[in-house]
């Protein structure tokens, strides 16, 4: 990655969209939520006002420089990924970013979004330009909504659930819904029969359950058990799947593996946090966890915590 684009990164590998190329569209933990299990951290302030939080011209020139790159032509991505380090949705320049990419690439585009901003008219119109929209939906209750998601004021999960049901009625693209389960959360039987209505009204044509892979911005978040997850499977229909761990033999290109033979190297020499790795590396966040998320299911790395920090070490 040119070490001069700072809302381009990747490719990384991610369980539901293979190689993924990110474009991030606003500033670090500019978000709408503030999660329990978010691996990015806290958001200071989450927001809900949409606006060019990282202007156009500045993405507009990450974007060309990247595809008329010698790595921007080699890579054979499966998706270029709306995402990044917050909610992509509050960031106004959306539409002219998708209609960018069309022009420079055939490569499927995704949205990863938190699916909180769909009950505006607007924001819907302007995602349905995409090929596949991934929203995320934890909980339906209010209360739940408030302890797990930590929303900025003035959002209601009645409304958001509304708005992935317009979604749906108004966008003929795939959509993709998240359910991310948090133990003694949103994991009781009483919540996962009212997530169960939701995605009934909802009809999106994947259902993914997930739980939290790594320690969040609270110790709060913690993960359910694969059986957990089998056994509710089948309440949710034909069309859900278990977001299945990255493969022992998965083959991401070699961008990954340099990628993971450095980070190996580092560790090899010392234990590092997460914003170590960033810093040696000259990686953003999202992509130091992508790949740490990788080691870790291989078994090449290991966590551990010391006064107060979450440290990675190789397996000795």
């Amino acid at each position: 990655m040119n070490p001069t684009s700072t809302h381009i990164f990747g490719p990384v590998p991610s369980r539901r969209l293979g190689l993924s190329l990110g474009v991030d569209l606003v500033p670090f933990k500019t978000c709408t939520l503030d999660c329990i299990y978010c691996e990015l951290g806290k958001t200071a302030t989450p927001v809900t006002k949409r606006t060019e939080y990282v202007p156009y011209p500045q993405l507009e020139k990450e974007i060309k420089t990247f595809f008329a790159s010698k790595e921007g032509k080699a890579h054979k991505l499966d998706y270029i990924t709306l995402s990044g380090s917050g909610e992509p949705t509050l960031n106004t320049a959306l539409p002219r970013i998708i209609e960018l990419l069309r022009k420079l690439t055939k490569t499927p585009i995704a949205l990863l979004t938190n699916g909180t901003l769909f009950n505006d008219p607007e924001v819907r119109r302007e995602a349905t330009a995409v090929d596949v929209i991934l929203p995320s939906m934890d909980v339906v209750s209010a209360d739940l909504f408030t302890i797990l998601n930590r929303p900025a004021p003035g959002l209601d999960v009645k409304k958001i659930i509304s708005g992935l049901i317009a979604l749906r009625d108004e966008y003929r693209g795939k959509i993709w819904l998240e359910i991310l389960f948090c133990r003694g959360l949103n994991d009781s039987p009483q919540e996962i029969n009212r997530l169960v209505e939701a995605v009934t009204a909802i009809k999106p044509d994947k259902v993914q359950l997930n739980t939290v892979v790594r320690p969040g911005a609270m110790t709060e978040a913690a993960t359910v058990t694969q059986a957990f997850l089998k056994e509710v499977l089948p309440k949710f229909g034909p069309q859900a799947e278990i977001i299945a761990p990255f493969a022992k033999d998965s083959d991401y290109g070699k961008t990954i593996e340099k990628t993971e033979e450095t980070i190996l190297a580092t560790l090899k020499r010392r234990p590092c946090t997460k914003s170590d790795l960033e810093q040696t590396l000259g990686l953003k966040a999202v992509e130091v966890i992508k790949i740490l998320d990788l080691m870790l299911e291989k078994g090449e790395i290991k966590s551990l915590k010391h006064s107060g920090k979450r440290y990675f070490q190789t397996i000795i």
